[in-house]
This record gives C-alpha cells, sequence and structure tokens, in this order.
C-alpha cells in the first residue's frame, strides 16, 4: 500500500510539476505565433506589455491572458490609437486542445478603449486588415470544425468607445459600458442571460447634440436557437435614463441583414416616467417634482433590416394627456401639456417615413403655446408643414421652473408658419413657400453673475416672408451702452435648411459703447477660470454676407474717448472688411480701411490703411501698444502729428502678429513736437554737459518709414531742433534693437569736452562743428557714441585757413 501512495504521490507531483512547466516552455513558441500572427494579417502597430499561459489557474482548461494591449494604425492615423485593451483572458478546454479542437469557454474584455475616426476623405482608421493576395473558396466539410466557441461566460469591464465621422459632422461617445452575457452556448437551443448597461451616452450630429449623457440598461433573458440563429425575448428590461422600456419579440440573424420582430413599450403610463428622458442638467430635483397626466410610448419593427435603403416596416407613437409640472418651492406650474406624435414607415427606404407632430401644447400662467409639425421624404426632398404660436412670459416661467444662476423677465409673443419644400428652397422658389409670422420682444431682461449690469431689451420686432426676416427694431442696452438695429436677413431658409450663406443688411446706432464694462466682464471670467485657455484666432463664418451700417456716437475705451465713428462694414467669405470707417481721437481724424481675413484659417492675416490727422502722438504712445512698440519715443513727446500708413501681418494661433511677416509702411508729418526725458536725450546731455539736450523741439517733421518683416527703416529725414537743421535715419529691428544715426552741429564748445577723441584742442571760436551720434542698443536700453570724422576735416579745414591767413599776414611784413 505505501508503495501504491508513493507512486500515485509521484504521479501527481509529476503532473503538477508538468503543469507548471509546458507552460514555461511553450510560452515563448505560443506567443511568437501570436504575433506572427497579428503581424501577417493587420497593416498597424500592435504592442502588448505582458503574455501569460496558465494550465492550472483554472485547470482543467488552458487560462490566456494579455496585457496592456495596444493598436496604433499608420499614416495618416499613426497618432490616434485606434485600440487599448487593458486586460483580455480567455479560458480554452485542455482535452479539446490535446484533440486538436480549440474549445473557446470564457472571454473577459476589461478597460477597453476604442477610437473610431473617419477622415473627410471616407478613410477609416480600423481599415487595416491585410488583402489576402488571392481568394479561394473553401467548401465547409461535414466534419466538426478544428474551432469551437462553447461560451459559458462573456464579460466587457469598463469599455469606452468614441465613433467620430468627419464626411458627415457626427460624434458618438459611449463611456463605461459593461457586459455580463453567460449560458450555456454549446447546447443548440438555450437561455441566455443579458446585463449591460452605459453609464453615458452622447450623440452630436452636425453640431445639435442629440443625446447629451444619456444612462442606458439592458437587464433580459433571452431565448436562443442557435441552430437557426433566432433570438426571442424573455422577461426583460431596458432603461434609458429612469424611463423603463419593455421588449417583445425577436430578432433573426440572417446571411444578409437582420429579421426584426419587435414591439417596445413603456413598463408605466405615468407622465413623469416620459420626463426621466431630459437630461438631470435641464431637469433639476427631478424626484421633488409633482407631475400629473398620462403618457403613451410605443414602438414597433417588422421585417428585415438589410441597409438603409431595405428597412423594416417601423413606427413610434407618443401620446401625453393633460401633463402638469410643478416644483415644490415654485408658485407656478407648466401644465395642460398635451403632445400626439406619430413617426411611420411601411418599409423599404427611409425616404419612406412620415413624422407627425399633431400637438404640441403647454401653458404657463395664462399664456399658452402651440406647435405643428409634419416632414415626409426626409432623404430626397423634405416635405414639411409646421406652425408656432403664443405667448411665453418669461418671469412666469422662471416661476415655474429653477432659474438659480441668472434672472430673467419679459414677454415673447410670435405667430409663424411655414409650408412647402426642400428642393424650393434649394432653386430658391421662394416664391412657392408659404414662411409669414411675426415675433416680438417686449420689456426683455437677463442678468447673471456674468453679466451683473443687465441686457434689457424694450423691444424687439421682426417679420417674417419667404424671402427675407424684417428685424423692424431692437432697442438694447448692456450696462451704459445701447444699441438700435434694423435691417432685413435673406436666404435664411436656405441657411437654416442647406446651409447656404445668410445674408443681411443691416444699420447700427449707438449713442455710447463703454467697452471697459465688457473687458471688466472677461476680466472677472478669467479670475475665475482655474485653467486660463490661450486667445485664439476667431474664425469668420463663411456662410455670412453682412453689410452693417455703423454709427457710433462715443466709445470709451481704457482712458481714450473715440467719437462720431461712422463707415460701412461687411462680412463676407471669411472677411470682416471696415470701408472708410471715421472717427474722431487723440484730438483728431482718424480713417480706416482694411480687413480682418480668416478664409484660409492656415494662414490668417490683417491688412489695414490707416490715416490721421492732428493726432496727439503721447495720448496714441499711452493707448495703443503698437504706437509704443514702434515709436517708443513717443511717450515722451507733446505735440500733434498726422500719420498715413499701411499695415500687414499673418497671425498666430494666439492671434498675435508673427512679426517676421509685419509689412507696411507710410508717412508721419507734424510742424512741431516737444521731446524730453527720453534715455537717449538725458545720455547725450551728459556727455556733452549742456542740459538743453533734455528737451528738444523737432519742427516741420516729414518723416517717411517702411516696415520690412517687422523691422521699421526709417528713411534720412531733416527737422529743425533749436533753430539748427537736424538729419536723422537707421532702423529698429524686430528684437527691438535699434541703430540709428543724427547728424547735427553741435558748438566747438560743446565738441571740445570730446577733444581728446580728436588729438588737438579745438578754438572755441568759430561755426558748429557737424557730429554723427549713433544711437545703438535696444530700445529699452539704447547706447550713444559720437562720430566726429566730419568735425576733425572741420577743424583740420578751419586750421589750415587759418594756417595760411597767418602766413599771408607774416609775409606781409617783408
Amino acid at each position: 500500500m505505501k508503495k501504491f501512495l508513493k507512486i500515485t504521490g509521484g504521479i501527481v507531483i509529476g503532473i503538477i510539476v508538468l503543469l507548471l512547466l509546458l507552460p514555461t516552455l511553450f510560452k515563448s513558441k505560443i506567443e511568437g505565433l501570436v504575433k506572427e500572427q497579428i503581424n501577417n494579417n493587420v497593416n498597424a502597430q500592435v504592442n502588448y506589455e505582458h503574455f501569460s499561459l496558465s494550465l492550472l489557474k483554472a485547470f482543467p482548461n488552458v487560462s490566456v491572458g494579455m496585457e496592456g494591449l495596444s493598436v496604433v494604425g499608420n499614416a495618416p492615423f499613426n497618432n490616434d490609437t485606434l485600440l487599448y485593451l487593458g486586460e483580455f483572458s480567455t479560458k480554452v478546454g485542455l482535452l479539446g486542445a490535446i484533440k486538436g479542437q480549440v474549445e473557446v469557454k470564457s472571454v473577459l474584455l476589461s478597460d477597453l478603449k476604442v477610437n473610431a475616426i473617419v477622415l473627410p476623405d471616407s478613410s477609416a482608421n480600423w481599415d487595416i486588415a491585410i488583402p489576402s493576395e488571392t481568394v479561394e473558396e473553401v467548401e465547409q466539410s461535414e466534419e466538426a470544425s478544428s474551432f469551437k466557441v462553447l461560451l459559458k461566460s462573456f464579460i466587457i469591464d469598463n469599455a469606452n468607445i468614441r465613433y467620430t465621422d468627419n464626411t458627415m459632422g457626427l460624434n458618438t461617445e459611449v463611456k463605461g459600458f459593461n457586459l455580463q452575457l453567460s449560458g450555456d452556448m454549446s447546447e443548440v437551443q438555450t437561455n441566455l442571460d443579458i446585463n449591460s448597461g452605459i453609464d453615458a451616452l452622447f450623440v452630436d450630429f452636425d453640431g445639435v447634440k442629440y443625446i447629451n449623457g444619456a444612462s442606458l440598461g439592458l437587464n433580459a433573458g433571452v431565448g436562443a436557437d442557435l441552430e437557426n440563429m433566432v433570438f426571442t425575448f424573455l422577461d426583460n428590461e431596458l432603461m434609458l435614463n429612469r424611463l423603463g422600456l419593455k421588449l417583445d419579440g425577436s430578432v433573426t440573424m440572417k446571411e444578409q441583414g437582420y429579421g426584426l420582430d419587435l414591439n417596445m413599450g413603456t413598463t408605466k403610463t405615468d407622465f413623469k416616467s416620459l420626463l426621466a428622458l431630459v437630461p438631470e442638467e435641464f431637469l433639476k430635483d427631478f424626484d421633488g417634482l409633482e407631475t400629473a397626466g398620462n403618457m403613451l410610448l410605443k414602438a414597433t419593427a417588422k421585417g428585415d433590416y438589410i441597409d438603409e435603403e431595405n428597412l423594416p416596416a417601423f413606427s413610434l407613437d407618443l401620446v401625453v394627456e393633460n401633463g402638469m409640472i410643478q416644483y415644490p418651492d415654485l408658485p407656478e406650474s407648466i401644465h395642460n401639456i398635451n403632445v400626439n406624435l406619430q413617426v411611420q414607415n411601411e418599409g423599404g427606404s427611409a425616404d419612406n417615413t412620415i413624422t407627425n407632430l399633431e400637438q404640441f401644447h403647454f401653458k404657463v400662467a395664462d399664456n399658452p403655446f402651440d406647435a405643428t409639425l409634419s416632414v415626409v421624404q426626409p432623404v430626397s426632398n423634405p416635405v414639411f408643414k409646421g406652425k408656432a404660436a403664443g405667448r411665453i412670459d418669461l418671469e412666469s416661467l422662471s416661476n415655474a421652473i429653477p432659474m438659480d444662476s441668472f434672472d430673467i423677465k419679459g414677454l415673447i409673443e410670435m405667430d409663424f408658419t411655414i409650408d412647402g419644400d426642400y428642393a424650393m428652397v434649394e432653386n430658391e422658389q421662394y416664391d412657392q413657400i408659404s414662411a409669414n409670422g411675426q415675433l416680438k420682444l417686449s420689456n426683455f431682461y437677463y442678468s447673471s453673475a456674468d453679466i451683473p449690469q443687465g441686457i434689457f431689451i424694450k423691444n424687439s420686432s421682426m417679420s417674417v416672408n419667404p424671402r427675407s426676416v424684417k428685424l423692424e427694431s431692437f432697442n438694447c442696452t448692456l450696462g451704459q451702452s445701447d444699441f438700435k438695429l434694423s435691417g432685413t436677413l435673406s436666404n435664411y431658409l436656405a441657411y437654416a435648411l442647406q446651409d447656404g450663406v445668410l445674408k443681411g443688411q443691416l444699420n447700427h446706432y449707438s449713442k455710447l459703447i463703454n467697452t471697459n464694462e465688457f473687458l471688466a466682464m472677461a476680466d472677472s471670467d478669467e479670475e475665475e477660470e482655474t485653467i486660463e485657455e490661450a486667445t485664439e484666432v476667431v474664425e469668420v463664418p463663411k456662410n455670412l454676407d453682412f453689410v452693417f451700417q455703423s454709427q457710433i456716437e462715443k466709445i470709451l475705451y481704457d482712458k481714450l474717448s473715440i467719437n462720431r465713428t461712422n463707415g460701412k462694414i461687411t462680412v463676407k467669405d471669411g472677411v470682416v472688411k471696415l470701408d472708410g470707417l471715421k472717427m474722431q481721437l487723440l484730438d483728431g481724424n482718424m480713417l480706416m480701411t482694411g480687413q480682418y481675413n480668416t478664409a484660409n484659417m492656415n494662414k490668417p492675416y490683417v491688412d489695414f490703411n490707416i490715416e490721421g490727422k492732428n493726432l496727439d502722438l503721447n495720448m496714441a504712445a499711452n493707448s495703443f501698444s503698437v504706437v509704443d512698440s514702434l515709436l517708443p519715443l513717443a511717450k515722451n513727446t507733446v505735440g500733434k502729428v498726422s500719420p498715413k500708413f499701411d499695415y500687414s501681418s499673418v497671425l498666430g494661433k494666439d492671434a498675435t502678429p508673427i512679426m517676421s511677416t509685419v509689412n507696411g509702411g507710410g508717412w508721419l508729418r507734424s510742424k512741431s513736437v516737444e521731446i524730453s526725458g527720453s534715455k537717449i536725450q538725458n545720455t547725450l546731455a551728459s556727455t556733452l554737459k549742456n542740459d538743453s539736450y533734455k528737451k528738444m523741439r523737432a519742427e516741420d517733421l516729414n518723416i517717411n518709414f517702411i516696415i520690412d518683416k517687422g523691422n521699421v527703416i526709417v528713411k534720412p529725414f531733416k527737422t529743425k531742433v533749436g533753430g539748427k537743421m537736424v538729419e536723422v535715419q537707421g532702423t529698429q529691428g524686430l528684437d527691438q534693437s535699434v541703430d540709428y544715426k543724427i547728424t547735427m552741429p553741435v558748438s566747438r564748445k560743446e565738441v571740445s569736452k570730446m577733444a581728446g577723441s580728436l588729438g588737438f584742442a579745438i578754438p572755441d571760436s568759430g561755426d558748429d562743428l557737424i557730429v554723427d551720434v549713433l544711437v545703438k542698443g535696444t530700445v529699452q536700453e539704447p547706447q550713444l557714441s559720437f562720430g566726429l570724422d566730419k568735425a576733425r576735416k572741420q577743424v583740420e579745414k578751419d586750421l589750415k585757413k587759418e594756417g595760411e591767413k597767418l602766413l599771408k599776414n607774416f609775409l606781409k611784413g617783408f
């Protein structure tokens, strides 16, 4: 017996040792085979952090695992991870594997991230399979396949999936998807248990958020006929947010598409269950809501789904009767809510869909609102007919719906009808479209933490016809600023329905615009931001064609007051143009033309022409940073100038000029300016020991300059300083470096103080000597030196004359 136990124990120990050694011995070979198969079948970069193989972990099954699996496509998707899988594990039958049959019994996918992208050219980042060079038809053997799926458990834990389709402006994201599928899938007839959920679902189509953070859950029993691939719903509940739905019927998987025979309806009929569809951020305190009314929601689908041109027959019915919503702490309610919506399609094309909103009605206080809408042929040529009419008292609405973060009042009155089709809009057959109505807004007021001073619109009225929207009046105040607008908007139907160009002719008048209030609001917003966002170039919409005729009596900007501004501003093709904008500022007048061009967002630019008359240069330097940077002496200047110059530059991503692209030029003229206290003057006065240089008056200025790649080149010009003619020329660099030469007459007495540079003494009597004052260094730290060549030659010439004169007088004595 002892011998038998020893032999048995040895065999068991041997088996355990074998189970421990086999995965280690064959792991590298199996892992190499996995890598080879992946690389032979996909055109992508596939990596993983860890590969595991065990016979003991799930004995008598083989446990295969992988961690940190990532798939990154090649160009143009080489910067986008298509798939990341934190953990993958599966159990494969050991006995089946020994017989040459792979029997997959369970699968776990954990921390899965999928990022699917379709580019505008329709290329997709998941198209990574390497195509086979030859396609062979393989006849199925009657014998059992070497690969069998005998799943009893399939789990997806914490999956996040994003789908971006740039061909149609669709962005979809699934956050927190979990799935537990269990059942004996080795049987032909079996029951499956499904427990799945999505924490948040987002669907954004063409800039409109159709689903914003909705949660979904499905708990279902499914009868599965795996031989005929027919799946029948048993006990189940589908949760959409808090709305419970029940599914009846079956789904059949066919060679082409799916066979559907489904009915869906709500498990409850009270109106409150329908409100569960509304995202929580739009419907606060859901649990405390008082509601009334009944609701019916049902949907059907019967037939085969193959593609968009081969749909099953389907229908959707939504009815709400005498609904009511009231918050417990508010005096008003939204009541008499009645909705009747039907969506039907007899099958076939999606173009056969008929949508009919027969009734949409509610009341707030004594103010009713009604709307109807029908749409047929939604794909080929949408035919639409609708109406909206009613009164909305915003103060009563704020007494019915919590609006804690802002205050709002006013009355909206509307009566609008439309009847036509898409082809009429596309062909500009506006006379065949019935579109008429009125919209009025009176005594509107809105204030919030961002706009504490409030927006007040005394009255606004617009009328609608098929061709245009006429803005008859718009009187608004924002703090101290006021705005009056009138005009027309045309082509609005094409703009709304087919991305056409919205055209407008608008007149604008303001008595006062105080930009300091707007800047204060912007600064307040920035202080509240935890992460400061960089300024970016603002793209001008290309589907706008506006002409503004603007007149503003007074604009306040910091300490600057701009008066009587008027001119034309056009917005078209992504470009804002200023056409002869006149204004009074800096004690003078200015005329501005130019453009802000974002037609090509890869190279946005500005191009302006500015002409001023009798502008106060000191005020300009203290008001505009560009003047201070280009003419740093301006802050130390008293006097008026008349400039005219062109300026153009490409804008960087942060909306600031790319200095190497700054070009332009022009002139600056003045009868007289006084400059004092600059570093150049102080250094000159100290060197020549003459304080009169600390204050200098220049007369009859006529300066011509060029701006080349951000460098300012001042052409030689002459001006009178202290009654003496001075010549100035030089450059100011992109790096704020300066290189100026000032050629000026200096008294012999002052030059004699630098006589050491000449090598001999200078007599005090005689005309002034010409000296070159060389200014180098930077705008902030200028450095002065003196060129005395002209003075040396003049002194030598004078000495020569004096010597000749003395010699001549000496010779006369003989």
